[in-house]
């Protein structure tokens, strides 16, 4: 276990980019996850506890009841930007 995170670490510590973008895409799937909880909470129909074809819509429909419910946009706001920040410093980590 040990020789595990000293990989870890020398591959963070040498790669920072490329683990900056796996850790903002990692952020967007938190935000992404307190979307479904949410949803799942107030019983809206067509939303799956676990990952589905589905979710690719998920954050519309949610900004879409918010307003309902009274809840804030920020994690979707927060979930597109991790992501879209993510997977371009991963691209851009990989290929440099």
């Amino acid at each position: 276990m040990l020789k595990a995170v000293d990989t870890v670490v020398f591959i963070v510590l040498h790669n920072p980019i490329p683990s900056l973008g796996l850790w903002l895409f990692a952020a967007s799937l938190l935000f992404t996850f307190e979307i479904k909880t949410k949803m799942v909470e107030s019983e809206s129909e067509a939303v799956h506890l676990f990952p589905h074809p589905a979710d690719w819509e998920l954050t519309a429909h949610y900004l879409a009841v918010r307003s309902q419910h009274g809840w804030s946009p920020w994690p979707v706001y927060l979930s597109w930007s991790c992501q879209a920040a993510g997977i371009f410093t991963l691209i851009l980590g990989v290929f440099s």
